[in-house]
């Protein structure tokens, strides 16, 4: 089934391909990303390839994985850097779904998170039968709370290591 390319005002959505590995796996290990989307430790560029072949496999048995993030400019082809990522993937063995997002770090504070994050949401609602999708941070991530904020999701729990929020199917 795979993932479709989604295209917003200033992102094209486009799905993980095994050619990403090496610019998802420099995003990932950059200070300021891996600070809370690794818990600060530098992954090696397998885990990065391990990721993108389980995306491929989820996309294409259940209908949901990432995307990688580009920004639309008109003098350059959209393609033409990864400029973060988003979207689902099974908390555990499942059912329960998270989304995940990420930006380098000269995108962060322009709104793209969550213009990304929106537009998969949209395609979670429209295209599978997930009734709801966590997200969850670090407590000193509050950018990635607001992110969660302005999504519309829903305060769950928090604990000493992690905030989560939640968003249920619209009625």
């Amino acid at each position: 089934m795979g993932l479709p390319v989604i295209r917003t005002q200033r992102l094209v959505l486009r799905p993980w391909a095994r050619e990403d590995v090496d610019a998802l796996h420099a995003l990932w290990t950059a200070p300021e990303v891996r600070r809370y989307l690794w818990d600060d430790v530098v992954i090696p560029r397998g885990i990065a390839e391990q990721l993108v072949d389980s995306h491929l496999a989820t996309a294409d048995q259940h209908g949901i994985g990432y995307w990688a993030l580009h920004e639309q400019l008109p003098a350059a082809p959209a393609e033409a850097l990864i400029i973060g990522f988003c979207g689902f993937r099974f908390i555990g063995d499942g059912p329960e779904i998270e989304l995940m997002y990420g930006l380098q770090a000269g995108h962060w504070g322009k709104g793209f998170a969550t213009e990304a994050c929106l537009a998969a949401i949209e395609f979670l609602w429209r295209s599978t039968g997930f009734q709801q999708v966590y997200a969850r941070t670090d407590p000193p991530n509050e950018a990635s709370v607001r992110v969660m904020q302005r999504l519309g999701m829903a305060h769950e729990s928090s604990t000493q290591s992690t905030i989560t929020y939640v968003l249920r199917r619209p009625a």
